[in-house]
């Protein structure tokens, strides 16, 4: 899929919620909940390990366990976490993306991102829906800049900030910080 592919929404947004048809396969897009921790915990199990590593820019001990936690206990008044699930799926409710905004402590305005869709279906535009609903909602919170911290390996994600208006705005360590201004 490309960023200029047609998206169909066919769910009302007043839940939160949304069905898009990416690839020709359907996908509700909507916030975590405390219920969804077994199926992040699912996902994040399911990804290879060179994929977390790219999520968590280097290893963390048992990171889909405490990130599966973490994500589907969001505090609402600064953070959002949002999931793909798989609407068509052989397991029901089964999430094959997340991706979370958080407020930055002290800098009124701006919030952080991170993202992460299962090893198996990159390439279907999971992802690239999943910042485009994060970046909007943020904007409905009156978020003016969201920045992130991606791996400079990481040539897709790279490129989708890229597509979606993101500046590169220093490199360290291997790490370049993206931000977008809203």
């Amino acid at each position: 899929m490309t960023p200029s592919d047609p998206l169909s929404v066919a769910a009302a947004r007043a839940d939160g919620e949304a069905l898009v048809s990416l690839s020709h396969h359907p996908y509700l897009i909507r916030p975590t909940t405390s219920a969804d921790e077994p199926a992040v915990f699912g996902m994040f199990s399911q990804s290879s390990a060179y994929d977390l590593r790219l999520r968590c820019l280097g290893a963390i001990k048992d990171f889909p366990r405490q990130a599966a936690a973490r994500l589907t206990h969001c505090d609402a008044g600064h953070e959002i976490a949002l999931v793909a699930v798989d609407a068509e799926g052989a397991q029901p409710g089964e999430i094959v993306g997340l991706v979370h905004l958080i407020d930055e402590p002290g800098q009124p305005g701006c919030a952080e991102f991170d993202i992460m869709v299962r090893t198996d279906l990159h390439g279907h535009g999971i992802g690239f829906q999943l910042m485009k609903e994060i970046l909007a909602r943020a904007r409905g919170r009156g978020i003016k800049t969201v920045v992130g911290f991606v791996a400079g390996e990481n040539s897709a994600m790279l490129w989708m900030a890229g597509e979606l208006g993101f500046a590169f705005d220093h490199a360290e360590a291997g790490v370049v910080r993206v931000a977008a201004q809203l």
